[in-house]
Parts: structure tokens; sequence; C-alpha cells
């Protein structure tokens, strides 16, 4: 049985299933694993590499140093991202070849060069844990599977647990704490064989490092409107390849909002660096994923898939933790005092809990990015501000579907939407594509053909000379998520 505990926040805040604070060591402590030569040398040649920077850097030989030592298993972990994904070696070797041509600093390279590396080392974490501890440990292997974790164990001790203390003095955290917790508890999951936890647990230390990373950007995003211009293009820099490190999670949160800030800060344009759309942008990004695996954690409990929604939970709760700083000490607490009950609830298979809890949760989240309405109730919010609709939303007693006039499901999905009474259907225009559904129908008609794929659950109703949308069809339909508890609606992104 995981014991589950939230973590006072004056000392940590993060949802922790697993440790209790004494448990938690150090941030200079040693763990007792065996070192693999092959990953110590290479975390030595990242030292080495960063140390060839000096007031006469020889900027080929930076290059000859990562070409030698680096590029070969750089280009290996970029051959497993995504086609149209970032890659960590083109970024590098760009910026690199410019500092040599003389268009950018070498400043510029230092930093391509630091936290390009990390972003690689970050990369090579995830790489190991999926495609070797991971499989290992389902197949019974556990001595595979612990001597594999050790590499990893390795990595961040040597390169990456110093970013994240340096994020925890900036902002008062306790991230390296939580993450030497979690450490300890990933190689007791090993030691013991069991799969189920490690994949759960393995959560946390993922994404208390994509917080790491994003506060890091948070950092440059407060300081480069301050810094001398001179310095402002490797601040530019530093905070582009800390981004790029998590762009490709946020932008599954929020693709518009992700790209956002990476054209800021790839434009090195350091007077379109703005701190407050940013921090917006990732928390709206951040907002997306919180939303996305809550519903995915409902999907696998509703499917009896107790395991899948754990790792769901967690994540959903360790997005939840990576707004802490943006929520403030008093919000954070109290939605993760309802995140810690709607994980508890997971863990029981208690659907109906779960959902109660979460809601408490999106109900902080919503007043940032999203849309809350009552039923029977003409007034709802639109990012935390009064919208009054002509007409309230209802719930259809002969379907118990939930039907909502159309200006509110035009503010849900920020889209046109308008109602033609002669051809009795309303017409949804969103990123230059055309939605049509009819009144009576359940068909859904985009760009003109008929959607074999998608039907509505309730068609569109006219009531007191309103056409009344059915609201979770139409919201699921343009990628949002609804969720509902007595009366209460929320529609996120």
């Amino acid at each position: 049985m995981r014991k589950w505990l939230s973590m006072i926040l004056s000392v940590s805040l993060v949802l922790s299933s697993f440790f209790t604070l004494g448990s938690a060591v150090s941030a200079a402590s040693k763990f007792e694993i065996t070192e693999d030569a092959a990953i110590a040398a290479r975390i030595k040649d990242f030292a080495d590499i960063k140390a060839l920077f000096t007031d006469n850097t020889d900027l080929s030989a930076v290059k000859k140093f990562y070409a030698d030592k680096f590029q070969t298993e750089v280009k290996r972990i970029d051959a497993n991202i995504k086609p149209d994904d970032p890659k960590i070696d083109e970024n590098i070797s760009i910026v690199l070849d410019n500092a040599i041509a003389g268009t950018l600093n070498v400043g510029q390279a230092k930093q391509a060069i630091d936290k390009g590396l990390q972003w690689y080392f970050y990369f090579a974490i995830r790489d190991l844990i999926n495609n070797q501890v991971r499989p290992a440990l389902k197949s019974g292997d556990n001595a595979k599977a612990q001597t594999e974790f050790y590499k990893v164990v390795q990595i961040y001790e040597g390169v990456l647990q110093a970013t994240v203390v340096k994020r925890d003095n900036s902002y008062s955290l306790h991230m390296a704490d939580i993450l030497n917790g979690t450490i300890e508890q990933l190689l007791s999951d090993l030691a013991s064989g069991k799969a189920d936890d490690f994949n759960v647990h393995r959560q946390v230390l993922d994404k208390t490092l994509i917080k790491t990373f994003a506060l890091a950007l948070h950092t440059y995003a407060k300081n480069i409107p301050t810094k001398p211009a001179a310095d402002q293009p490797a601040a530019m820099t530093e905070g582009y390849f800390f981004y790029m490190a998590v762009y490709t999670y946020l932008k599954g949160g929020s693709a518009a909002d992700a790209d956002y800030i990476r054209n800021v800060f790839a434009s090195g344009d350091a007077s379109k660096v703005n701190l407050e759309k940013i921090q917006d942008a990732m928390q709206r990004a951040m907002i997306g994923k919180v939303s996305e695996y809550v519903n995915q954690a409902f999907v696998k409990l509703e499917a009896g898939d107790l395991q899948g929604a754990r790792g769901y939970a967690m994540e959903g709760n360790m997005f939840l933790s990576a707004q802490e700083v943006f929520l403030g000490a008093e919000k954070y607490a109290a939605a993760a005092a309802y995140a810690q009950q709607f994980a508890d609830a997971v863990d029981k298979s208690d659907l109906a809990s779960a959902k109660k809890h979460a809601f408490q949760v999106l109900k902080f989240l919503v007043v940032k990015d999203g849309v809350q309405l009552k039923v029977n109730v003409k007034t709802y919010q639109v990012n935390g501000k009064d919208v009054s609709a002509d007409a309230a939303p209802y719930i259809n007693v002969k379907t118990s579907r939930t039907l909502v006039p159309v200006r509110v499901i035009a503010e849900a999905i920020d889209a046109e939407v308008s109602y033609d009474a002669a051809a009795k259907k309303v017409s949804i225009v969103k990123d230059g594509k055309t939605t049509d559904i009819k009144i009576g129908s359940d068909q859904v008609v985009q760009n003109g053909e008929v959607n074999a794929d998608v039907k509505l659950d309730q068609p569109v109703l006219v009531n007191n000379g309103r056409s009344f949308i059915p609201l979770r069809a139409v919201a699921e339909l343009f990628g949002k998520g609804v969720f509902y508890d007595k009366g209460e609606i929320i529609i996120l992104r």
C-alpha cells in the first residue's frame, strides 16, 4: 500500500505519494549507487567543455570538443525525438557556427553549450527510463533496471542537480529535497520490483525537472529587461535553451502559447520579452496539461485501468505543482490539498470522488484560462471575469445533456459561432475551418463534408427562439475539456 502524503507547504510542496519528509535527504548527499564509467566520462566532458570558455575562447576548439565528445550521442537522442520537434544538435550547432562566423558572440556560444547540453542530459534521463529501465523492470530483470537507473542518478547529481538548487534558491522552493526523496523511493521500487509504483513515482522526477527548466525560463523573462544591453544576447540564448528542454511538453497543453514563448526567445530581441505575457502563456500551457491528464485519469478509471489512472493523476498533479510560483503560496496550498484528495480517490478506484476533488482543483485554474458556468444561471465567467448571457444553460431532461446558448460555446472554444435561422443550422468557424450542425440532427459537417467518425450525443435545439448547443459534445469536438460537479461546469483547453 502506498502512502500518500502532502508535504507541508513551508517545507516543500509537491504532492508526494510515497515518502515522508524525514526520508528526503539534503541536496548535497550522495546516493549509494555503482557509477557507470561512460556516464562519469560524459559528465567530466561536460565540465571540461564549459572550462574552454575563457577570456580568450577558441570557438573552433569548442566545436571540435563538442563534435568529438558529444555530437554522436546527442544525435542518437535526437533520433528518438518526433520529426517535427526541435533537435538538440541542430540548435547547438547553429549557435556555435554563427559564433565562429561572428554573427553571434562568445557568450551566446557558451550558453548554447551549457544549457543545450543540459537539455540533452535531461532527454538522456528520459531515454534511459523509457527505453532501458522500464522494459527491464517489466520483464522481471530487476538487476538491469537498477543498473540503468544508476545512470539516471549519476546524470541528475552530476549535471542537473545544480540547476535545481539554483532555482530553489531563487524561488524559495525545495525541489532538490523532493527529487532526492523521489530517487530514494524509485530505488526502493526497483529493489522490490514494483513496476507499477515505479511508473507513478517516475512522474515526480520527470515533472519536477520540467518545473525546474520552466522556472529557469521564467527567471530570464524577469531579468532580461533589466540587464545591460551587452549582456542581453547571452541571456536570451540561455533562456531559449532552458525553454527548449520543456517546449514540446508545454506545446501539448497549448501550442499557440508554447510557440509564442519560443518565438520571443528565438528572436534574440530582448525588447520582446514581457514577463506578464510569458508567465501567462506558460501557465495556460500548464493548465492544458492538467486538464488533459485529469481527464485521462477519469478515462482510465472508467475502463478499469487503475495503474494507468494512477500515472495520469500524478502527471496532472505535477503540472499543478509546476504552477506553484504562479498561483502563490495560499492558493497553491489549497489547490494541492484537493489534488491530494483527487490522487487518494484514484488510488481507491473511486471515480465519483476523484471527479469531485479534481473539479475543486480546476476551479483554481479556470480563473486564468477557461469558462465557468452554472446550470440555470445566465451569468458565467470567462478567464475569471463575469459575462452575462441572454439565456441560461439548462439540462435536457430527456437526454440528461447540458445545453448552452451559442454565445457561451463561442467563448468556450474561442471561435466565431452564428445561427442561420433559414437553414436551421449553427456554424462554427475556427482556425479557418467551418463546422456546421443542424437543428434536430446529430451529424457534424466540417468544410461541407459529413464527419463519419463523430456524432453529437444531443442534437441542437431551439428554446424560446434561441438555439442551444450540446456543451460537452461540441467542446470536446474542438479539443476542450469539460468538467461537471453539482450544477457547476468548467471548460478548459
